[in-house]
């Protein structure tokens, strides 16, 4: 038997191993938070300028999709007020935050605290039409090229206009927690 690209498919069945969980649980909200909770992700900070001000916000549901052309994809929860910003200015910024920024990722998470007071907790900059946060492990200036609605979040899909990275240790968000790569 082949799969789709024409490889081989070859699946060894074994029984459950003791010490795992049976998957019997319906994909209800909660459980499917439960689940995601398990998978470490860098923590990064969404940014943007325009006609409104800057606006910004924590996200951990970012990756890379490609590198020719140079894209990212970012998911944004659709109550989110940056998600308007972002589209409205069709530029934004992700700061991927080193391992001992995690006051900076809380400050830009808590969606009490407004954005004037979200961007006190970090030093920036503009560069390439975008806000950059001050000593990131990584950024990367995006446009808008697509937008996909993917229940309840919204799917950004960014252009890379320009990056750079340090070589830093990532702050890391798992367990509903920060960690740090050890």
């Amino acid at each position: 038997m082949t799969g789709a690209a024409g490889y081989p498919l070859s699946v060894a069945v074994t029984e459950r191993a003791p010490d795992s969980q049976p998957l019997t649980d319906r994909a209800t909200g909660g459980k499917c938070r439960d689940v995601f909770a398990q998978l470490p992700s860098a923590v990064s900070v969404i940014t943007t300028d325009g006609a409104h001000g800057p606006a910004g916000m924590t996200a951990s549901a970012v990756c890379s999709l490609s590198v020719d052309p140079p894209l990212i994809l970012v998911c944004i929860a659709n109550r989110s007020r940056t998600l308007g910003h972002i589209l409205g200015h069709a530029t934004f910024a992700v700061n991927v935050l080193r391992e001992d920024q995690a006051e900076v990722a809380k400050a830009f998470a808590d969606p009490g605290t407004g954005q004037h007071n979200r961007f006190a907790a970090a030093s920036c900059h503009r560069e390439a039409g975008a806000l950059l946060l001050e000593n990131c492990a990584a950024h990367l200036v995006c446009d808008v090229q697509d937008v996909h609605p993917g229940g309840d979040h919204t799917i950004v899909i960014g252009r890379i206009r320009s990056l750079g990275a340090s070589r830093v240790r990532p702050l890391i968000w798992h367990g509903r927690r920060f960690r740090a790569l050890s």
